[in-house]
């Protein structure tokens, strides 16, 4: 009789994969039963992505017990070039927050491959305004980063199905002298919404701010 199929932790079984050569970044996406439905793995272009398929076949099948279909793995390669920008993004290191009665303080803390700056935003402690206080102390720390001349509001956010999933947005508008733009991140919930709605945020603004910074 064969054995059972292990369990899948998530951060677990992402760390995993990272340990194959080339790959650089994974999501799993989870169906309701926790079972893989999609990975979607970030990449060198140095091997086949075929080859890389069949390693996170085999990785499955040894460390888990589970024949992967290999249609639910998605491969994105980078050249070195692309490589070096998207290590030099700006990236969430922190995130805290403290009560007091009914106001909440947010933080957030940034990091680039030079510096890390932090941004605080207060306000009301409602369900309805607390993604909005973590999305605008993102922005707070990220106008540390931004060239001169340039800034970013806040427009709205928002939280809604999508899959079977929950995912938030962040829609900011992004000003560079006498030019404006309207800029829509978003990110799923993976454990919680507050680091979602910093990671949608920077999905906006993150190929708006220089990658020398």
């Amino acid at each position: 009789m064969a054995d059972a199929p292990k369990e899948i932790k998530l951060s677990e079984c992402e760390n995993l994969i990272k340990q194959i050569r080339d790959v650089i970044s994974v999501n799993i996406v989870l169906g309701e039963k926790q079972e893989i439905e999609e990975i979607h793995v970030l990449a060198e272009d140095t091997r086949n992505a075929k080859q890389l398929v069949r390693d996170i076949e085999t990785l499955f099948r040894v460390e888990y017990g589970i024949d992967l279909d290999h249609k639910k793995v998605s491969i994105v390669q980078l050249n070195k070039g692309q490589k070096l920008a998207q290590g030099k993004r700006l990236k969430f290191t922190a995130i805290q927050f403290s009560l007091s009665g009914t106001q909440m303080e947010a933080t957030v803390e940034l990091t680039s491959a030079k510096k890390s700056c932090q941004g605080k935003s207060c306000g009301l402690n409602s369900r309805s305004n607390r993604l909005r206080l973590f999305a605008q102390a993102t922005l707070d720390a990220l106008s540390d980063f931004l060239e001169s001349g340039s800034c970013v509001i806040l427009e709205e956010v928002g939280q809604f199905p999508m899959n079977g999933r929950s995912m938030v947005s962040a829609a900011v508008t992004y000003i560079q002298g006498s030019v404006e733009e309207c800029l829509i991140g978003t990110a799923f919930v993976k454990q919680d919404e507050k680091e979602a709605i910093v990671r949608a945020t920077l999905s906006a603004l993150n190929r708006r701010i220089p990658v020398d910074i």
